[in-house]
């Protein structure tokens, strides 16, 4: 059976006990409707359709230990010779069909996709997302190693070493985490050239109103603290200082805890003219035991409603976006870091899919999760995601009847899979492979 037939069958025909009627995961409403929005739907009936292409993106992220021919076959994403409706075994195509009609497609008809599906999760999971009766988001980025081809060492870029060039160019990928449900609600895809912060500004505007923004220091941005209270209602930020930061303190609320006036640059003013000369923030400093002092800088300036004792336990779980990001680069991409995209319209498009991929994963986890009575981090992510793709490969020969009871099944096991307390525990910053002394590749 085909995937998107199986999502459908979940969506239309499976309950759980203990939650509401299902909707279809990635509905082929939500596919069609964002190849028509980029342009690329179409009335021809090909071997691989548009539709089938969406799917197979998706399928490479979830199958990562399949080649790309394998994973068409495997799900049965083409079109039997001599049907019109795709058959239970699906048909053959080539490597080059496959080749182009990824090409065909392009990468913005996933990248809406993965904005859709991520909207309707986030709100899903909004329960599961909440901290003093707002909504708890984490700002962060992270790259991704792809081929060695001229078109992507381009349009992305190479970084650099004490040595020599890395052996690989590198996409930037900034992303928008909910930090309950570790679903990420957002994200944007750059070049290595264009700084966290730089790509980050734009996902400012889709945080929701009544939330709180958790960035780490490299985003100290003073129109990224102006625009985050600006741009809603009961918006704020959380954010770690730098150790240079120059402020003048206007009201202290403790010997720890206080108000002070921050300068905007004149550089600054002159490249976004609407930011304003001075900023009040909220500065509350801290140390724990073993670590050198940290500063906090937040919107939140009521010490009633917010404790600078919670502030400083919420910053905390900033962490769990970095924890997000080694779910996508060590678990789902199997350790193997480098997209398989040799074309920089295609990595976006590959991207884009991991994203939806990984996305998929959590929103399933974070519905089990509530039949365990657990939170979504509890999950055991590697598990799950182990799980998940058993019920795709049994789901793909299985009849339509059967898929009720198979996806009830496979909630039951999920929630199974709850990790014990984290425990609090120290790693320090080193590299486990030293670099070799070796000149790079060239050729």
């Amino acid at each position: 059976m085909r995937l998107e037939v199986c999502l459908e069958e979940i969506g239309r025909r499976s309950t759980w006990q203990h939650c509401a009627q299902l909707r279809s995961m990635i509905g082929l409403n939500w596919v069609r409707a964002a190849l028509r929005s980029t342009a690329t739907s179409t009335i021809r009936r090909r071997k691989l359709p548009n539709e089938a292409v969406v799917w197979l993106v998706v399928g490479m992220a979830l199958f990562r230990n399949r080649s790309i021919d394998a994973v068409v076959k495997h799900l049965g994403l083409a079109l039997a010779d001599q049907a019109v409706r795709p058959s239970p075994a699906g048909g053959r195509v080539s490597s080059a069909a496959i080749a182009q009609a990824r090409s065909r497609v392009g990468s913005e008809p996933l990248a809406e996709l993965f904005r859709t599906t991520a909207r309707s999760w986030t709100a899903e999971c909004a329960s599961q997302n909440r901290w003093r009766d707002l909504s708890l988001f984490a700002i962060d980025g992270s790259t991704l190693r792809i081929p060695d081809t001229s078109s992507n060492e381009e349009t992305f870029g190479r970084p650099g070493s004490s040595r020599s060039k890395a052996g690989y160019p590198q996409a930037r990928v900034v992303g928008v985490l909910a930090v309950g449900s570790r679903v990420m609600s957002d994200c944007v895809i750059g070049s290595l050239d264009q700084s966290e912060t730089m790509l980050a500004r734009p996902l400012v505007e889709t945080i929701p109103d009544r939330s709180v923004v958790i960035l780490d220091r490299g985003f100290v941005d003073h129109g990224m603290f102006a625009r985050i209270p600006a741009a809603g209602t009961d918006r704020h930020f959380l954010c770690r200082a730098k150790a240079n930061l120059v402020a003048t303190r206007v009201h202290s609320f403790s010997r720890t805890d206080s108000l002070v006036e921050i300068t905007v640059s004149a550089t600054r003013r002159r490249e976004d003219p609407a930011l304003p000369k001075t900023l009040v923030v909220r500065l509350i400093q801290y140390r724990i035991k073993g670590f050198r002092a940290s500063r906090l800088l937040t919107s939140m300036l009521d010490v009633e409603r917010f404790p600078a004792n919670d502030l400083i336990e919420l910053y905390h779980k900033r962490w769990e976006i970095e924890t997000a990001y080694d779910e996508l680069k060590t678990h789902t991409l199997e350790r193997e870091e480098s997209i398989r995209s040799r074309s920089a319209d295609l990595v976006r498009q590959e991207i884009h899919g991991l994203l939806i991929a990984y996305n998929l994963l959590r929103v399933v986890m974070a519905r089990a999760a509530l039949v365990a009575g657990k939170a979504p981090a509890r999950m055991s992510f590697r598990n799950s995601l182990l799980e998940l793709r058993d019920f795709f490969s049994a789901a793909a020969t299985a009849a339509p009847g059967s898929l009720p009871s198979r996806y009830r099944k496979l909630c039951a096991e999920l929630a199974l899979l709850v990790l014990p307390e984290r425990r609090s525990r120290r790693y320090p910053r080193a590299v486990k492979i030293k670099m070799s002394n070796y000149k790079r590749k060239t050729f």
